[in-house]
């Protein structure tokens, strides 16, 4: 353009001069050109991966909570105590409803006592020593367990005047 007369000398140096200036921010500053699609698409593989988590979260938690339903099902066959039909009523409320077993004597004595747990899943109830209770209790706290408080370390009061007037556990009315 210079040779065909349209620019003059000065314009030629100051156009060459802006572009060397470009070029040595472009250098210096290291411009680096984002791809929106690229960072789009990286965006929704975080999106995808972060689901899978939560989906695989969700499906650890299923097996497991299977697992420990599993566990305390095994526990209450392996350690059931045979009830007897033709035994004594014994009587235990779970959540407002009174509900009864049939047991022996025994077996009510030690209930109340404390030494025996009742049990109740899927509308059956199972009577099974303390040990085992405790250990489904804590396996799963929100089964409903009845377990009395042991009686043999309370000692009675020398002092109480109706200490001769014992109140059987199991009164039956």
């Amino acid at each position: 353009m210079l040779k065909l007369g349209l620019v003059a000398k000065k314009q030629v140096k100051e156009a060459k001069k802006e572009q060397h200036q470009k070029k040595k921010q472009q250098v210096g500053k290291h411009v680096v050109v984002v791809d929106e699609n690229l960072l789009l698409a990286q965006q929704e593989m975080e999106k995808k991966k972060a689901r899978a988590r939560e989906l695989n979260l969700e499906r650890e938690a299923k097996l497991q909570k299977r697992a420990e339903e599993a566990r305390i099902r095994q526990l209450i066959e392996e350690h059931k105590l045979a009830k007897d039909e033709k035994g004594i009523a014994y009587r235990f409320n779970v959540r407002g409803t009174i509900h009864r077993i049939f047991v022996t004597q025994e077996m009510a004595d030690k209930l109340s006592h404390g030494q025996l747990g009742i049990v109740v899943l899927a509308d059956r109830s199972e009577v099974i020593p303390r040990s085992i209770a405790e250990k489904i209790q804590a396996i799963n706290d929100k089964l409903f367990i009845i377990l009395n408080a042991p009686s043999a370390g309370i000692d009675p009061d020398p002092d109480d005047p109706y200490a001769a007037f014992k109140v059987p556990d199991d009164l039956m009315w």
